[in-house]
């Protein structure tokens, strides 16, 4: 394109000359002078328009050229608030969103066997590497030194009211105990002879029969009062319970004894946390069964993922209700970020743009726009030629 111009400016100047030279001989030739005068000052014009946007024309210190590179630092701060405050706002991307019906694409994408197994692949390569993660000697020098203390400084009793107030505000410790009498109640049943063997030597003085019926007599009482509690909502047991945890919280907030306990508590289980070997093991253990897995072209950890990513999807695509809720849940979650983090994005852009080098930005994007500025000098040149004959044709009418 700049050719092109080029050779349109050379084209201009020799018709100039041209004009002028003959123009003794034939004095129509005032005609084409007055067009290729005009077409050369619009082309120059306009070649001094387009390069001042980029750069100093002829690298002379002219004021109000090289624009773009002068301004860049404005630019990108305009382009950052132009994106943010035309593109990127709450209602914008709600709209455009909620037109695209992500949701609907992400689910039907999900559902197709192909695109599940291979989200199913790269989810499983990352699992051996995640459990491993914990050994890795520079990832625990960053737990000692920076996540430990800081779990440690926590305060463990405010933390364990916080939790216990939520139990018995949701009424979850109903649930809670009545998990534990389950479990105890199973327990005893399978290891009543293990009972009544630890009853015998405890009590080496008394007949087997008879520590027999006593073991017997008091597994059968236990479950019976397990019975009773589990069937009863309102049993005494239950508020005693209730009661025992609420005095408990109180205590932890009352009695700096109790307080150092729960801290003393905290300690011990992130100590045991970074230092348990036996944890350690099992997860080197599961690292490498997960690899073995993984391993096989007929995973199976991998086709257990990619069956449940697929159903889990065609089951959201089957669920009108449950789609428009979950299209909902997520066109509120993208309004939210875009009003919470369309400033930092605005800074973000107009930083990258200031980062760039101001010449090789302006290069950039001159060879990116460039063919479109120059059919400005094109339009300059044949404009400017049309113009200069039409003033010349009203020079000649005014003079007669």
């Amino acid at each position: 394109m700049q050719l092109l111009n080029l050779a349109l400016l050379a084209t201009a100047l020799l018709l100039l000359a041209a004009s002028v030279r003959f123009q003794a001989h034939w004095p129509q030739l005032r005609w084409l002078q007055a067009f290729a005068e005009a077409a050369t000052i619009g082309a120059i014009a306009d070649w001094y328009a387009v390069v001042a946007l980029f750069r100093r024309p002829l690298g002379l210190p002219i004021p109000h050229s090289a624009i773009i590179p002068r301004n860049q630092r404005s630019i990108g701060e305009s382009l950052g608030r132009f994106v943010t405050g035309h593109l990127l706002t709450p209602q914008t991307i709600g709209e455009r969103l909620e037109r695209f019906q992500s949701t609907r694409q992400l689910a039907e994408w999900f559902s197709k066997p192909t695109n599940a197994a291979a989200f199913a692949d790269s989810l499983t390569a990352l699992l051996p590497v995640l459990l491993r993660a914990p050994d890795d000697a520079d990832l625990q020098r960053l737990f000692r030194t920076a996540v430990l203390p800081r779990l440690a400084a926590l305060d463990a009793a405010a933390l364990a009211q916080r939790f216990i107030g939520l139990l018995l505000d949701t009424r979850l410790h109903d649930a809670l105990l009545d998990r534990v009498l389950t479990h105890l109640d199973a327990w005893l049943i399978v290891n009543e002879p293990l009972v009544r063997d630890k009853f015998s030597e405890a009590s080496k003085y008394t007949p087997a029969f008879v520590d027999t019926y006593v073991v017997r007599k008091f597994v059968e009482g236990t479950r019976t009062l397990i019975h009773e509690v589990a069937a009863d909502p309102a049993h005494p047991l239950r508020s005693a319970f209730e009661r025992a945890l609420a005095e408990w919280a109180q205590g932890l907030s009352a009695s700096p004894e109790r307080r150092a306990e729960a801290q003393s508590l905290l300690q011990g289980a992130l100590a045991g946390l970074a230092n348990d070997q036996d944890l350690r093991r099992f997860r080197e253990a599961l690292a490498r069964g997960v690899e073995s897995d993984l391993a096989r072209p007929d995973s199976t950890l991998r086709q257990s993922i990619a069956a449940l990513t697929v159903a889990l999807a065609q089951a959201i695509v089957r669920d009108p209700a449950l789609l428009a809720r979950l299209e909902r849940s997520w066109l509120r979650l993208a309004r939210a970020l875009a009003a919470r983090h369309g400033g930092q994005i605005a800074a973000l852009i107009a930083e990258v743009v200031k980062g760039w080098d101001p010449e090789e930005a302006a290069r950039k994007l001159e060879l990116e726009i460039g063919p479109d500025l120059q059919f400005i000098r094109i339009n300059g040149a044949l404009v400017g030629g049309i113009v200069g004959v039409v003033l010349y044709a009203g020079a000649v009418l005014a003079g007669r």
